[in-house]
């Protein structure tokens, strides 16, 4: 096996004028492969600044790339490491007979990736024009437009393989309704128009200061058997989409009989020719479907980076009949979430001594459980 086709890499940006870390980040950028999505993390904690902060970001990345912009998202995460704004990199190693086209639908720019079998799409920021609208309004309209794009590109919802979900104040609550849970319920919704044959997409649902409902989006579709995809479930942790109404909160969607489950497989494999690469979803300290509850970030981070570890084994792969193709897999990048700024460096010590040759960047984020200090997401290849 060769390398990863899909490679992700991070930028850093001391403090300074927002357009000038913007410009900056752009400038020292120098792409290896063909950059389909650009997504930048910044301290930002009120909607009318984070609109205007993102205006920079579009402008910038418009007059830095011209006809070629990939896609771009802005998360309004504080970056934990000293930075004023990180940008996370990603790119695709383009094979010979396909071609990349730049398109748009409204204001929501994508771009497809196409050869005689396989399409690629990879789709970013998608939002909701008002950030005023309540979260169920906010969550339909995001999945709506991602409706539309996939039916422009005649491409299946299942198509998906990673989704990526911001959520303003995750946790928190509209009077009986759940932010998360309200988003889930909208997921569902849109899922439900397909059968998922080769299961859900991998996904990471996060909280972000302010912002509404972000959502980026990866998928590929083959109308031959060039593409192999396999859902990638974990032996330590009941399924997402499985668990039981105890651990979901929030009023739910009169459209349902009760309260829905998030969509996701613990880790989605892609593998087309001699490349493949794992999509390891957001991970943290949950057992069973329950949290590890009192046991500090020390044992949090631990226990978080032993279900990714075990996920992406060969003992796992294998207990699920997947086909193993060859050599372990491990992850290339990460991203770090951690709860608040005081947890970092306990979290850090762990994660780089585990996971000394990752990547990582290190993020302040609620995560999707009041209790959970600390969730891991990654990309991972042989």
């Amino acid at each position: 096996m060769n390398d990863c086709r899909y490679i992700c890499r991070s930028l850093r940006e001391s403090q300074a004028d927002f357009s000038a870390m913007v410009r900056s980040l752009l400038n020292r950028y120098q792409p290896k492969n063909v950059p389909v999505r650009l997504v930048f993390f910044g301290d930002v904690t009120d909607n009318v600044r984070y609109r205007e902060e993102l205006d920079i970001i579009r402008k910038e990345a418009d007059i830095h790339f011209g006809d070629k912009l990939p896609v771009i998202s802005y998360v309004a995460q504080k970056p934990l490491d000293g930075s004023g704004l990180v940008m996370e990199a990603h790119e695709l190693k383009i094979f010979q007979g396909e071609t990349v086209e730049y398109k748009s639908l409204w204001t929501n720019f994508y771009i497809t990736v196409t050869s005689s079998h396989v399409k690629h799409l990879f789709l970013g920021g998608v939002m909701s024009d008002n950030l005023d609208e309540s979260f169920s309004v906010q969550s339909y309209n995001v999945f709506d437009i991602v409706e539309k794009i996939l039916q422009i590109e005649n491409m299946p919802v299942h198509s998906i393989v990673r989704q990526w979900n911001y959520i303003e104040q995750i946790t928190a609550f509209d009077g009986e309704h759940q932010h998360y849970q309200d988003f889930n319920d909208a997921r569902s919704f849109f899922y439900n128009y397909s059968q998922w044959p080769e299961g859900y997409p991998a996904a990471t649902g996060i909280g972000m200061a302010c912002g509404g409902i972000v959502v980026d989006i990866n998928a590929v579709y083959a109308d031959d058997a060039s593409i192999k995809i396999d859902a990638i479930d974990n032996g330590w942790q009941v399924a997402a989409h499985a668990y039981s109404q105890g651990v979901l909160f929030g009023e739910k969607d009169p459209r349902f009989q009760s309260r829905t489950t998030p969509k996701f497989e613990r880790a989605k494999r892609v593998k087309q020719e001699k490349y493949e690469i794992v999509y390891v979803s957001g991970t943290a300290a949950i057992r069973g479907e329950e949290s590890l509850l009192e046991v500090g970030i020390e044992k949090q981070t631990q226990a978080t980076i032993e279900n990714i570890d075990y996920l992406i084994s060969e003992e796992n792969i294998r207990r699920q009949g997947i086909l193993f193709f060859g050599s372990s897999y491990r992850l290339k990048s990460c991203r770090v979430y951690l709860k608040d700024i005081s947890l970092m460096e306990n979290a850090r010590v762990i994660v780089e001594k585990l996971y000394s040759d990752v990547e990582s960047i290190y993020l302040l984020a609620d995560v999707c459980r009041d209790e959970l200090l600390i969730e891991i997401e990654g990309i991972a290849s042989v």
